[in-house]
């Protein structure tokens, strides 16, 4: 159900961020709803340079890259770079290229991000500049949202069978009555809309104004999605099976200009949504019309003109997102804390990050939009437009840089568009050259007497010429960094429990997981979360809290315990997967497993009684060694008990395993010092850990199993249902819901 707090025009627009990350992260305008096989291409890692497509080298990307990665000490016009020229194949061997860098079709939330802001820029300043208000921010949420309509919602469960659709009774519940009707109102109008225009019958009239600009603002963000991808030219880069999949949408894939008939369409469409009457002309059709329209006319008319579209400041980028009024009049810097301010954020993240995809299924855009969801979730009403921001730009520096997509962004540039306090705040969560950094920052604000509010901290509400750098390890996190991260982090360890056969390499097994969770980001969140521990203990000992200088307000307070107990739970999740992993390395049966599994969660398990069951015991290096032999795990370093380089004859580390088991027993312990122990919340968390293995045994369980160890399994599980203990009264695993 819906939470109880009012359902505000922030609220709504991040619950609309959260439903297109679920829904329709996986389509694309033009190749429609990619397999999963196609995501699992896309998923960042390294490449030689010389493995690349040479057709790509002939293009604007391709010159570009050349250009960075053979003249990277000098100013060189990338134009005049004749690949021919080059030894690509030989120097290319060395060369390591992040796939972010490479072309790729955008997901259709970047169509909702590119509709949102135009719309924005007509209520703000629409009607020859005086503004729209009848452009209400219910109809720009409307208009995000009439893609996802009657889509699956895959957030909503850990397994599709389970997931729920947005329908008219989801709509409803999460959104209201006004957006609800909205919603269905212009899903069924641009249903009538194309079909007139692509039968050539006349065009129905438009039910307001105000929908035919909306109509206007769907179609024109839907066409620059397919001009980038022309201008591009992704198609002539896809492999053979991809192209399977471009033929059967009927696109001919072996001429220069494969796109066009899709460009073709979309354009047509865009044209005549701008005659609809009604649609705004200053701050809609006037800049696009002069900027998209324009540039992919040309490209119809002379293929040659195809690049113009393309690149960082191509037409079909540049130019649009820079023309929209939000980008050319709205200052960010004098209203940081604002719905627009969220919409500005979100446009700059997606131009720096539409190449962008993580190790999991998601999109760059997907990943910031589900942390502002689940923010909503657990701050209720303390959450302010300025945590939103942040979690559009926490990614943009990190993830835009040169050498991770080619963009080349930087925090300057997050000042001069937002002004240095956001800027400074974006700073807190980029990672810097120094490994440590953010470790060593989490540790600085542990020692803190009091948390560090943004609001002190930046002065936020006005510019200020500061300077600003990566993860200063000397500056405590604020508040919003603090909350930020602790989400950021959920949001990972979610990305990792869902799809855990998109996983590669070293990333499938429990060695580089389980030390991601305890040394890598466990080192920074783990402070942070007794910090905010602290803080809560503190409001509620010290009666003269609320006058402390530095207090944090009672809203904020409220939603503390939330925070911790979300996070909390997903590194439960997490680990619980890990240890089925772990087991799988090992040979270990269902039953087994579900020893393993209890005997880590035990408290009432000392170290020595751990180490003498399931370190010397359940898991038995040669069963491991056995594993390596069939390929169940490329070698005994990609376990957590073995050091990275290990080989079969090194000894053992079990230091960060065993540092991994204290965390999630002093999880336990938190639990019980927030009152979060109740059976009904522990019968829940162990219900979702249940799921989690589920879904690895239907998804990734056979991946690890040697045929000798298969047989065991089978046959053990027609004893053992369940993987995890039915809730109990004791220390045991089901008792504490971990």
């Amino acid at each position: 159900m819906a939470r109880a707090y009012p359902l505000t025009d922030l609220v709504k627009l991040v619950r609309a961020y959260g439903v297109l990350a679920g829904t329709s992260d996986m389509e694309r305008v033009i190749a429609g709803t990619l397999s999963r096989e196609w995501i699992a291409k896309e998923v960042e890692h390294l490449v030689p340079l010389s493995s690349l497509p040479e057709r790509l080298f002939e293009t604007q990307r391709g010159r570009d890259l050349l250009a960075a990665e053979f003249f990277a000490d000098q100013d060189i016009d990338p134009e005049i770079i004749k690949p021919a020229l080059l030894d690509i194949r030989s120097v290319g061997q060395q060369r390591m290229i992040n796939t972010n860098r490479l072309p790729k079709l955008e997901p259709i939330i970047h169509q909702a991000v590119l509709a949102a802001n135009m719309l924005l820029g007509v209520r703000l300043y629409g009607t020859h500049g005086q503004g729209t208000p009848t452009m209400t921010h219910d109809l720009i949420v409307a208009t995000m949202l009439q893609d996802s309509y009657g889509k699956s919602y895959r957030y909503s469960a850990f397994s599709s069978q389970d997931h729920e659709t947005v329908d008219d009774t989801y709509l409803f519940t999460w959104f209201g009555d006004s957006v609800s009707k909205l919603v269905i109102a212009l899903a069924d109008y641009l249903r009538e809309f194309t079909d007139a225009v692509e039968q050539q019958r006349p065009v129905p009239v438009p039910p307001s104004p105000d929908i035919a600009t909306a109509v206007a603002a769907v179609q024109a963000s839907r066409l620059r999605l397919v001009a980038r991808a022309a201008g591009d030219k992704v198609i002539s880069f896809m492999d053979a099976e991809q192209r399977v999949t471009m033929e059967n949408l009927g696109l001919d894939c072996d001429t220069d200009f494969p796109e066009r008939p899709l460009l073709e369409r979309h354009y047509e469409l865009t044209s005549e949504a701008f005659k609809l009457a009604g649609v705004d002309h200053y701050a809609l059709r006037e800049p696009l019309r002069n900027t998209l329209l324009i540039a992919v006319r040309d490209a119809l008319d002379d293929p040659a003109k195809l690049e113009r579209l393309s690149g960082r400041r191509g037409k079909a980028v540049h130019e649009v997102h820079i023309n929209l009024p939000v980008m050319e009049y709205f200052v960010a810097s004098e209203a940081p804390n604002s719905i627009e301010a969220v919409h500005v954020a979100s446009l700059e993240m997606m131009r720096s990050l539409e190449k962008g995809r993580r190790k999991s299924l998601s999109t760059m855009a997907a990943h910031a939009f589900r942390i502002a969801a689940i923010a909503e979730r657990v701050l209720g009403r303390a959450l302010e437009p300025l945590i939103v921001t942040l979690a559009m730009l926490h990614d943009v520096v990190e993830d835009g840089s040169m050498r991770v997509t080619g963009y080349g962004h930087s925090l300057r540039k997050i000042q001069f568009r937002f002004g240095g306090p956001i800027a400074a705040m974006v700073s807190e969560l980029t990672d810097s050259a120094v490994h440590s950094a953010g470790a060593s920052k989490a540790r600085l604000t542990l020692q803190q007497p009091h948390l560090l509010l943004p609001q002190a901290q930046y002065n936020v509400g006005r510019f200020t010429d500061m300077t600003v750098k990566a993860t200063e390890a000397e500056v405590p996190y604020t508040l919003a960094g603090i909350v930020i991260k602790i989400l950021d982090t959920v949001v990972s360890l979610e990305e990792g429990i869902r799809d855990p056969e998109l996983m590669s390499g070293h990333w499938r097994h429990s060695g580089a997981r389980i030390y991601w969770a305890e040394r890598d980001r466990g080192a920074i969140v783990k402070p942070l979360m007794e910090r905010l521990l602290i803080e809560l203990k503190a409001s509620q000992a010290d009666p003269n809290y609320s006058s402390r200088p530095h207090h944090v307000n009672s809203v904020q307070l409220r939603a503390g315990p939330a925070i911790l107990e979300t996070l909390m739970t997903y590194q439960d999740m997490y680990a619980t997967q890990n240890l089925a992993i772990l087991a799988q390395e090992y040979g270990l049966d269902r039953v087994q497993r579900a020893t393993l599994i209890s005997l880590f969660y035990d408290r009432n398990v000392d170290e020595e009684q751990f180490a003498e069951r399931v370190l010397h015991s359940l898991l038995d290096d040669e069963q491991l060694r056995q594993g390596v032999t069939c390929e169940r795990i490329a070698c005994v370093g990609y376990s957590t008990l073995y050091a990275k380089d290990a080989t079969p004859e090194s000894d053992r580390s079990e230091d960060t395993f065993v540092e991994y088991r204290h965390s999630a027993l002093r999880r336990q312990e938190i639990r019980r010092e927030l009152a979060l122990d109740s059976t009904e919340k522990l019968t829940a968390l162990t219900l979702r850990q249940e799921q989690v293995l589920r879904v690895f045994d239907r998804s990734l369980g056979e991946h690890y199993v040697c045929q000798a160890t298969t047989d065991s399994a089978s046959s053990t599980a027609e004893s053992s249902d369940t993987s995890l203990s039915k809730p109990a009264q004791d220390g045991s695993l089901a008792a504490t819901g971990s």
